[in-house]
């Protein structure tokens, strides 16, 4: 799996790396004592630059948690709606398109995944399909 986006530079990659060779809470410890005493030594500049290279990884990280999230939540539910229908429908794409973005696959690279407006035009679309729904079952009552 490529980390890069997460851990957007070969340093923070390499720490990783090292971090997950170690077994017990005192390597730990002294990882974390090491690892600050290099962040403590870096310039102003530096500690800045690692900063905003943190929360573009914790950024991506959250982004990816909330995809995994939404394929979860959908659960069940995928297996009772047509995501060609919805893909079609309210994206004007295939259902290959929404497969990609629900489960993360790789394109040209790159984990697909929805963007803010696309997340929000898939909720739009997921309550106008349940007023449909429920304003049929409504009516035959």
């Amino acid at each position: 799996m490529d980390l890069s986006k997460y851990l957007p530079t070969p340093e923070m990659q390499a720490e990783f790396e090292e971090f997950k060779k170690l077994k017990t809470p005192e390597e730990k410890e002294a990882f974390k004592k090491a690892r600050k005493a290099r962040f403590d030594a870096k310039t102003e500049e530096e500690k800045a630059q690692y900063l905003q290279n943190s929360e573009e990884g914790l950024k991506a990280t959250i982004d990816r948690a909330e995809e995994v999230l939404l394929i979860a939540q959908l659960g069940d539910l995928a297996g009772a709606l047509s995501l060609s229908y919805i893909a079609k429908k309210y994206f004007n794409r295939s259902k290959e398109w929404l497969y990609q973005r629900l489960n993360g696959y790789k394109v040209n690279g790159k984990p697909a995944q929805f963007t803010p407006e696309e997340r929000k035009k898939l909720a739009d679309a997921l309550l106008d399909i349940s007023n449909q729904a429920k304003n049929f079952a409504l009516s035959i009552n």
